[in-house]
């Protein structure tokens, strides 16, 4: 238990103080003592708050309008922007924590001994057989996050029709400028400045990685890997691209997680044929 001082500065036994736990031990220094230091949620929201630089967001496509050439632009930023932000503000005085929930994934959150909870779910078919666990984790992490305000500002951006290339599965050009443009004034209008130069635009994949990738998709698809491949790195960037060359070391890191679970999936399938 956690003390009130008495009036000579040592602990008192006769009432607690309030908000300390069992961890937060009072120390003493000389003749005196001391309580910790405490950072305490409310002092990091605003932190929290503040908006990715706009290089960190990408765009992907929601609903396609009639004819392919708009589509709604939905933000969203990776994983590892999320990550950062929390290493930076609660430095290591935060936790997360996964719990199976059927086809969902449960995400308990803790930053400053608070816990916020929210799930996810893989969100198409092809993700349930091949990225399932990584994007439903991902996306329970980010719903998480909201709770606490960090990267709630992406679902209140204004709805945008942009145009969109229905063949490629992308933006075009000039809807990626717009697109930006709109991140751009959010930034200014959030944090009273012109975002710096530059930006967290991810880590370039490194060769060990691509070589990894590469592997792994030959031994799970054979003939059929480089038809797969555009699909997954066009799934994976949320239509940015769909060159495996243009994937940040995070988003192949995501592609290698799901064909590794897959692999597993085949092995117990193979498994059991066998057994029965």
């Amino acid at each position: 238990m956690v003390f009130a001082s008495t009036s000579d500065g040592s602990p008192s036994a006769t009432r607690p103080l309030p908000g300390l736990g069992p961890r937060h031990k009072w120390r003493r220094h000389g003749s005196k003592w001391r309580k910790p230091t405490m950072r305490t949620l409310e002092s990091l929201m605003s932190e929290l708050a503040k908006p990715f630089h706009p290089a960190s967001v990408t765009w992907k496509p929601g609903a396609v309008a009639k004819g392919g050439g708009k589509a709604l632009a939905l933000a969203y930023a990776d994983l590892r922007a999320y990550q950062n932000r929390l290493d930076e503000v609660a430095g290591a005085d935060w936790s997360v924590r996964y719990v199976p929930w059927g086809d969902r994934i449960i995400c308990e959150l803790t930053i400053c001994g608070v816990t916020r909870t929210s799930t996810g779910e893989a969100d198409s078919q092809s993700e349930r057989s091949e990225i399932a666990g990584t994007a439903a984790e991902a996306q329970a992490f980010k719903r998480a996050c909201a709770m606490f305000g960090l990267g709630r500002y992406l679902y209140n951006l204004p709805s945008t029709w942009a145009e969109y290339d229905s063949e490629r599965k992308q933006f075009t050009e000039p809807a990626k400028a717009k697109l930006l443009g709109i991140l751009m004034q959010h930034y200014r209008q959030a944090t009273g400045r012109a975002p710096e130069t530059g930006g967290d635009t991810g880590d370039a994949v490194s060769e060990a990685t691509r070589k990894h990738l590469h592997a792994l998709g030959t031994e799970l698809y054979g003939e059929q890997w480089d038809a797969v491949r555009h699909r997954n790195v066009r799934r994976v960037t949320g239509g940015r691209t769909e060159s495996s060359a243009d994937l940040t070391e995070a988003e192949a890191q995501r592609l290698i997680d799901g064909m590794n679970t897959l692999k597993r999936q085949r092995a117990a399938a193979n498994h059991q044929r066998v057994a029965a």
